[in-house]
């Protein structure tokens, strides 16, 4: 799976990187803003995004979110602290996986999105705890 990471706390992006990549996935990024992410958006295809709520100081992922999708048809997962603000903006993304977060629960919240992706439910992996989905199948 080829995932697009935007995350602007370096530690928390390589950690993210890392992880995914030791799955077999394709990982990109970090992009540490807006602009970036749409950049790398621009020039590759993805399959998934990972995208922070809170960039630059400021709630901007949300709005990326929704571009990612609209602009491109590319579905987010929010990767976020930021649980308010997430959970008001259901519609921009599939879920939520909430920090701090196991690097076994990025590893299934990957699983449990390809799933929904594809329209499959139940997942094949189970839902992290720190994972909430705001879309299944048929939604």
């Amino acid at each position: 799976m080829r995932i697009l990471i935007v995350e602007d706390d370096p530690v928390l992006a390589f950690t993210a990187t890392a992880t995914l990549e030791a799955e077999g996935h394709d990982v990109f990024g970090p992009a540490l803003n807006v602009r970036e992410a749409v950049h790398w958006a621009e020039s590759e295809k993805f399959d998934l995004a990972l995208v922070d709520v809170n960039l630059d100081g400021k709630d901007e992922g949300i709005e990326l979110a929704r571009t990612l999708r609209d602009r491109f048809g590319l579905p987010s997962i929010f990767v976020s602290a930021q649980t308010t603000a997430a959970l008001a903006n259901q519609d921009a993304a599939l879920g939520l996986l909430r920090k701090p977060f196991e690097p076994q629960d990025l590893v299934d919240t990957v699983l449990v999105s390809v799933c929904l992706v594809n329209g499959g439910w139940p997942p094949p992996a189970p839902v992290p705890r720190a994972m909430e989905i705001f879309h299944t199948a048929g939604d």
